[in-house]
């Protein structure tokens, strides 16, 4: 076996015991290294991402959620954009490091070497199957449909979510204002692009601005 293929089929082979199983009882099918759980108008998905300085005797890597909702991101920033045939969870509208949703709130990079002991991949593996369970799952069951997604988009953050992407409440305000119309809520959509247009605090991207110029919450 090539050396450096050793630490990833150990990580490959920790996710195919205690996360594909859990995953897979709960409706989602594995796609590359994306589990997806596709409910139509919105995707569920759960990745692992890895480190960017992997050796073959060090692997690191962490995992990420996301609920991506078809369409809303080519409408917000170029109606002619293709959208991903395969998205990760760092392209949801949506998206979050689990480990930000357990009571620690911290990020966690779990890392395999070529010394480990045998009980090593184990613990990993139940840590990730008990991760899974106690906040992958549990957030992926808060969003269900596009209505859900709008309603999170739409009102305050609350302090549980605020590592939850996008931070930006521009963003959150033309997604929703989006779906509402998606959704056949104009008042609802009028609501999010008048509070977004209200603003009087500069805009870090221009990305919003030329949103806004050509977004009516009336046309068809």
């Amino acid at each position: 076996m090539n050396p450096k293929r050793v630490l990833p089929n150990r990580m490959s082979h920790i996710f195919k015991t205690w996360v594909t199983p859990t995953l897979h009882e709960a409706g989602f099918k594995k796609r590359g290294i994306v589990y997806v759980r596709d409910l139509g108008s919105v995707q569920h998905l759960f990745n692992h991402e890895s480190g960017d300085y992997n050796t073959a005797d060090k692997l690191s890597f962490t995992t990420n959620c996301g609920i991506y909702v078809p369409g809303v991101f080519p409408a917000f920033a170029n109606p002619s954009l293709e959208e991903p045939k395969a998205p990760r969870a760092f392209q949801g509208l949506l998206n979050v490091r689990p480990n930000f949703l357990m009571p620690a709130r911290r990020l966690t990079w779990w890392e395999l070497t070529s010394s480990d002991g045998p009980e090593k991949d184990d613990e990993v593996g139940q840590e990730l199957r008990t991760l899974v369970e106690t906040a992958a799952l549990p957030f992926f069951d808060r969003f269900r449909d596009e209505r859900a997604v709008a309603e999170f988009l739409s009102q305050p953050r609350r302090k549980e979510d605020r590592h939850v992407m996008p931070f930006e409440e521009t963003f959150e305000l033309c997604y929703a204002a989006i779906l509402w119309k998606r959704l056949g809520c104009k008042d609802k959509c009028r609501e999010c692009i008048e509070r977004e247009r209200s603003k009087t605090k500069k805009r870090y991207s221009p990305l919003p601005e030329k949103f806004l110029a050509r977004f009516s919450c009336d046309d068809d």
